[in-house]
């Protein structure tokens, strides 16, 4: 099955989710003929990654300014939708940095909580949100696809668990730093390679702060860990078609999937030997 999808590499005009959602429709407008089958924002696309400032502009999902604009384009382009990602509050003060999906009828189908939170270099996302506990999988016409925001990508064994149940495409939506350029394509390459999956990551670009900007380089790679679609550090859409079949073909060419030895976490015996001169 062949799956068209359209990444959307926008910069946030922090503190100003108003002009931000106004410049992502002039980004969109022209690919309004296309129809792709999904539309991906990246993560927290429609404020910026600014951790302060999360409370502030966090919304509920009952009344959220970003998840109706992602209806509105949902329907406008007929088109399903992985929203990037938004802070929302829920009762008792609980903040989330949650992916919602929503369908071509601009119906809200589902949510992804990010699960790992990124705490470096003075960011402490985890001082204002909590964590995810749920994957979230996608079947869209039989094709399985994988949820996850930006610092998941550096822990392997959340890709792992998604292929355990089928999983061929990943999604990772991020606000990733331009000084990481290299763990960046690494990582995401890797995550295709040991899973035999495809790996489409959408990630913002511009300025965050004075001395930290977003990195940009949005890709779409192919399970053998190849690069198809990139790009670049400048504000853009990433129109691209790919062939879903390419991950039976491989996983039946090359077993690896089938040579794991995981489906069972107590699976290898453990020894040790302590050498003390």
């Amino acid at each position: 099955m062949k799956i068209k999808v359209l990444l959307v590499q926008n910069s946030a005009i922090i503190g100003n989710k108003s002009a931000t959602i106004d410049n992502v429709y002039s980004l969109l407008d022209k690919y309004t003929n296309e129809k792709p089958d999904f539309i991906i924002f990246p993560e927290v696309w429609s404020i910026g990654w600014y951790c302060k400032n999360f409370h502030k502009e966090s919304e509920t999902i009952e009344n959220s300014i970003t998840i109706n604009f992602l209806k509105e384009i949902a329907q406008s382009f007929n088109s399903n939708v992985i929203g990037g990602s938004l802070i929302l509050q829920w009762d008792n003060y609980k903040y989330t940095n949650t992916c919602p999906v929503i369908s071509k009828k601009g119906e809200l189908l589902t949510t992804y909580d990010k699960m790992h939170l990124f705490s470096h270099k003075g960011s402490e996302e985890n001082k204002y949100i909590k964590t995810g506990d749920e994957l979230t999988i996608v079947n869209y016409k039989g094709t399985k696809i994988g949820l996850s925001i930006c610092y998941d990508i550096r822990f392997p064994e959340l890709f792992r668990e998604y292929s355990r149940h089928g999983v061929e495409v990943f999604v990772n939506m991020a606000a990733w730093s331009n000084k990481k350029l290299e763990h960046w394509q690494i990582m995401h390459r890797a995550r295709a390679i040991e899973n035999q999956c495809y790996m489409i990551t959408v990630d913002q670009t511009g300025k965050i702060s004075e001395n930290e900007y977003n990195l940009g380089y949005s890709m779409v790679i192919n399970p053998w860990g190849d690069i198809e679609e990139s790009l670049q550090s400048e504000e853009a859409g990433l129109l691209y078609e790919f062939e879903t079949k390419k991950v039976a073909q491989l996983r039946k060419d090359f077993p690896l999937i089938y040579d794991r030895r995981d489906s069972n976490v107590n699976l290898f015996n453990y020894k040790e030997i302590v050498i003390n001169e």
